[in-house]
């Protein structure tokens, strides 16, 4: 029954099914691969921003914890008993920290200088005068009170009774929702009081409510019972509502989870929304808290529910398109084959009645039409023979031997041979040698040749005989070549289709668009790939040059496009890359990486080919972690800057310890060093760049310390600053700064007697071709700059007219330890030193910005 069915239907039938069984594995595999490795992918990031919202948390409170460790450490050193200067180091930590809500410190009665009796009622004491001062920011200003219920409280209790640091759970105080930081004091072994600082939970709320994720996604903090420490809509829930309040088991577990430490995610039902959500935790653990990231289950996974519909409607498109494709291609092979046939029956019809004049059509399809033309072949082979033989047959039986055959002859007219025997034995060897030769012509071998010779006329029959072989000869070879030729180039056009139509099909399906352009005004495109309506437009918007290429660049980028290519041009690149921005059909800018390829024809003429991939989430990824990375330097400098600003205040607190007046000027000589630095680090802190520090500025800042520290004020010294406008970066600036403060220090501390009027000099330049700006060129002295050494080229001068240096005493072999830091520190800049004394005492330092090498 099959054998019945016709080709075409077979065809159709075969080709379809193989299609969409291959199809149907590949696809199912391809869903199934991708589909899985997006949902992974999706909830790894959701975890990783959790983790790091976590991480950030986790090190503000590692960081307040250290504030508060800090204030107790002091006072477990603190000697001098000063309760004014005790409030004072409290205000200015509250001041320089302004996250913090409050700072305070609480002692035992008469544990701190055993005078609690004439304080009672004072400032920051309470009724039983006890020095528990509480320095905060509850009203909006900084002020100081007593502290409350410190008899009752965990706050101060639990330190108490454990002698150990606290981080406080969650609380109300004064209508302020806060936790606290305590450490305890410590002296001699015993319970002496607790140093701690408070922080409100309101900017968590703030900084949490701000993290957003896919469209609705949201998060908010808990503590270790699980009690809401910020909601992003729901405020009144805050301190407040439990996540177990909320009946869902599945957060029961969450619950269970944060209050043990362990990080996790589950799948529930939102309260607020409704909605089936994952939430992510993870653990804050300075804190025992938790940071929670609340994602829509549908909008974490729509990516991959998009991605499944698609490639389903490529399947089916692609099946589609491979029936019509077998349907033409059954009919292309069909149609021909019938006509064919239809010939046969029509040829053989009129051979039954005896005649052999019609012909087949050869007018047919060229992979065909060999067909007919064998037929026709056959028939001529079949007809002339006929007609010729029996005309030489009747021309020989009347003796006419001048007669030849002038066609071949083969198969069953070999009969003829006998008719002709008849005329003349002398033919049977001419006519056998013959027969043998048509014989191999029946199997299309044409290379024996006629080896008996006739005589007379009977030679021209040979002779023709041998003529029509080499003939055929030389026609069935050229003809087999032929064929060898067509269909070697039959299977590379189908591999060259294949090839294409795969190329196709990658590239429509990629992220990237391929163009053809020409070198003309505006850039007229040639060919687009069809994935061109990623940005809105059809492929026809610029095959019918309705749009130019350089009509969707954004035309603050146009020029920057056009210089950029005809530069590349000019320097006859074969290919470059270029980053800019392009409009969609709706309006929107997108980066784009152009990667074009530059070909020139023999003529000169110049064709453009290349590729266009949207990085616009690369860019905003890029611009995100620039911002973030400028957030971390703020933040590293503006600790450094508070640490060091500590080390100043302890260094200043530990100079009370002693009465020596070479070790309080020695502490004090440390602290100014400690200072300087700190001032560089907040200049950093204050500057646009991070990088570098307006050093002029610096300069005033930290001159006008010194004159203050060392009490100028009852002197008549002027300061004379002479500085350009200077930005230099860390590595230059935390050792010229120091440079600076030992040269000032010293002419404050030695160039002037009690009571004496003079000058401090301080003069920053930066030099004209070598020289120090007034064209001198005398400051290249001493070990001299490293030839060659990168960077701008700068002079220092610090002079002083007081009773000057002292001859016998050379500057770089003194005991000073001021001194030899200056020297040293001149050779880390690369820098060079001279004094003069010959009118004043000054000090020349020439030096180069060193390269800011950036610590990873």
């Amino acid at each position: 029954m099959f054998r019945d069915t016709p080709l075409k239907t077979k065809m159709i039938l075969y080709t379809v099914l193989g299609v969409f069984l291959i199809l149907t594995a590949s696809t199912a595999v391809i869903i199934s691969t991708v589909t899985t490795q997006e949902e992974k992918l999706a909830y790894q990031q959701s975890v990783e921003m959790a983790s790091n919202y976590a991480n950030q948390f986790d090190a503000d409170m590692k960081a307040n914890l250290a504030i508060a460790r800090t204030i107790s450490t002091t006072m477990e050193s603190y000697e001098t008993t000063d309760r004014a200067e005790v409030l004072l180091i409290l205000e200015n930590l509250l001041r320089d920290n302004p996250h913090l809500l409050g700072t305070y410190v609480a002692f035992e009665p008469d544990a701190f200088d055993g005078k609690d009796a004439e304080y009672i009622n004072a400032l920051a004491h309470d009724e039983t005068g006890r020095f528990v001062p509480y320095w905060n920011k509850m009203n909006g200003t900084v002020s100081v009170a007593p502290l409350l219920h410190y008899d009752t409280s965990d706050y101060y209790q639990l330190p108490k009774n454990t002698k150990k640091d606290l981080l406080t759970e969650p609380y109300f105080y004064e209508g302020v929702f806060m936790v606290s930081y305590v450490s305890p004091i410590i002296k001699d072994g015993k319970f002496a009081g607790i140093g701690g600082v408070d922080v409100s939970l309101d900017y968590v709320d703030e900084v949490v409510g701000e993290v957003k994720t896919f469209e609705t996604g949201y998060a908010f903090m808990v503590s270790n019972t699980g009690v809401l420490l910020s909601h992003p809509t729901y405020n009144d829930w805050i301190g407040k509502k439990n996540l177990s309040d909320f009946g869902e088991d599945e957060l029961g577990k969450a619950s269970d989870d944060i209050k043990n430490g362990i990080g996790g995610h589950i799948e529930t039902i939102d309260p607020t929304t409704g909605r089936t959500v994952i939430l992510f935790y993870e653990p804050v653990k300075t804190g025992d808290f938790a940071f929670v990231l609340v994602v829509p289950k549908e909008e974490m996974l729509a990516g991959v529910t998009d991605l499944r519909n698609r490639l389903l409607i490529i399947s089916a498109i692609s099946i589609l398109f491979m029936a019509a494709l077998a349907y033409m291609i059954a009919r292309s092979v069909t149609k021909p084959i019938s006509r064919i046939v239809e010939d046969f029956e029509s040829i053989a019809h009129e051979a039954v009645k005896g005649e052999l004049g019609v012909r087949a059509e050869t007018d047919v399809e060229v992979d065909f039409r060999e067909i007919p033309r064998g037929l026709n072949e056959i028939l001529n082979a079949v007809v002339v023979p006929i007609r010729e033989t029996m005309r030489v047959t009747n021309a020989l039986a009347k003796g006419e031997l001048k007669e030849r055959v002038n066609v071949d002859v083969q198969g069953e007219f070999r009969e003829l041979e006998d008719t002709l025997d008849k005329f003349s034995e002398t033919l049977n060897l001419i006519i056998d040698d013959s027969n043998a030769v048509l014989t191999t012509f029946q199997h299309n071998n044409f290379k024996r040749p006629i080896r008996v010779q006739g005589q007379g006329d009977f030679k021209l029959l040979t002779d023709g005989i041998e003529e029509t072989r080499l003939v055929l000869y030389r026609v069935t070879r050229q003809r087999r070549e032929a064929e060898k030729a067509l269909l070697d180039y039959a299977r590379k056009l189908e591999h060259s289709n294949k090839l294409k139509e795969k190329l196709e099909r990658i590239i429509n399906s990629s992220p990237v668009i391929v163009f053809l352009w020409k070198d003309e005004e505006g850039w007229p495109i040639e060919f687009v790939s069809k994935n061109v309506t990623r940005l809105g437009y059809e492929v026809e918007d610029f095959t019918s040059r309705k749009i130019l290429y350089g009509d969707i660049v954004y035309p603050e980028d146009l020029e920057k496009v056009k210089i950029e290519f005809a530069r590349n041009v000019e320097y006859n690149c074969e290919d470059y890359s270029f980053e800019y921005r392009i409009l969609t059909r709706s309006g929107e800018v997108r980066w784009v990486d152009e990667r074009t390829f530059i070909q020139r024809d023999e003529e000169g003429e110049i064709h453009l080919q290349g590729v266009v991939l949207d990085i616009t989430e690369h860019k905003k990824a890029e611009e995100a972690l620039l911002k973030m990375e400028e957030v971390r330097k703020k933040e590293i400098h503006h600790r450094i800057k508070n640490n060091l600003q500590v080390i100043s205040t302890l260094l200043y607190l530990e100079s009370g310890n002693f009465t020596d007046e070479k070790v309080i000027e020695a502490f004090r000589d440390s602290q100014h060093r400690v200072k300087s630095m700190a001032l560089v680090h907040e200049k950093l802190y204050q500057s646009e760049d991070m990088i570098s520090v307006d050093f002029a500025d610096y300069i005033q800042n930290l001159v006008n310390y010194l004159f203050g520290a060392y009490s100028v004020g009852d002197r008549n010294i002027n300061l004379k600053l002479d500085v350009d406008n200077v930005f230099l970066g860390m590595d230059t600036a935390v050792p010229l700064g120091i440079i600076i403060n030992e040269l000032v220090s010293n002419s404050l501390k030695h160039a002037f007697l009690k009571g004496e009027d003079g000058e401090i000099c301080v003069r920053l330049k930066k030099e004209e071709n070598g020289k120090d700006g007034k064209g001198t060129g005398r400051l290249d002295t001493g070990k001299g700059i490293k030839a060659g050494a990168p960077g701008k080229c700068f002079s220092l001068i610090v002079r002083d007219n007081g009773k000057g240096f002292p001859e016998d005493l050379d500057f770089r072999e003194t005991d000073s330890l001021g001194l030899q830091l200056v020297v040293s520190l001149v050779e880390q800049v690369e820098g060079s030193i001279e004094l003069d004394t010959s009118r004043e005492t000054e000090f020349r330092i020439r030096f180069r910005e060193l390269k800011y090498k950036q610590k990873l």
